[in-house]
């Protein structure tokens, strides 16, 4: 009876060490909802993002979701012409940083956005960076920063920047 009992521990143990070994990498950088979908100046977006397998190679896509209030609910700024424009900053744990605005167009000329509405908001899938580096393990930290010079952004429901595995 004790052989099984110590056979079964045995067993319990190697399990959660190879399990282990098998650790996934998140897809998901980084995730924010807005309250009352607006999204301040200064208020930047900050996160460490752990990662667990390297050298990895990822494509870095923005999913963002906005309502019909982007990007100001006051009529007298009509000539925001719906341009999206963040800063993204990478610190790797070598301590290496990189730094890159990125301006999106999320309406025509006509002022019309460039999504189907979905529930009463307008989905994008807006490309990063195509197969970014992770050279090692560890934590990566990120900071996007809106960029709207007007404060706050409205419209903006929510924000979430994924990796696309290589």
């Amino acid at each position: 009876m004790k052989n099984k009992l110590g056979i079964f521990i045995l067993l319990i143990i190697m399990v959660f060490g190879l399990s282990s070994c098998f650790e996934k990498q998140d897809s998901v950088v980084i995730s924010k909802e807005f309250m009352g979908e607006q999204w301040g100046r200064f208020d930047y977006l900050e996160t460490d993002y752990h990662v667990v397998k390297a050298p990895m190679t990822a494509d870095l896509v923005m999913e963002l979701i906005v309502s019909d209030a982007y990007p100001n609910i006051y009529p007298y700024h009509g000539d925001d012409d719906g341009v999206f424009v963040v800063t993204m900053s990478i610190n790797a744990p070598d301590g290496s940083k990189r730094s890159r605005e990125f301006s999106y167009r999320l309406k025509d000329r006509d002022g019309v956005f460039k999504s189907e509405k979905t529930e009463g908001y307008y989905h994008f899938e807006l490309p990063l960076i195509n197969e970014m580096s992770f050279s090692e393990k560890g934590e990566y930290h990120f900071k996007i920063e809106n960029k709207y010079s007007k404060d706050p952004l409205y419209g903006v429901k929510s924000l979430r920047i994924k990796n696309i595995n290589k």
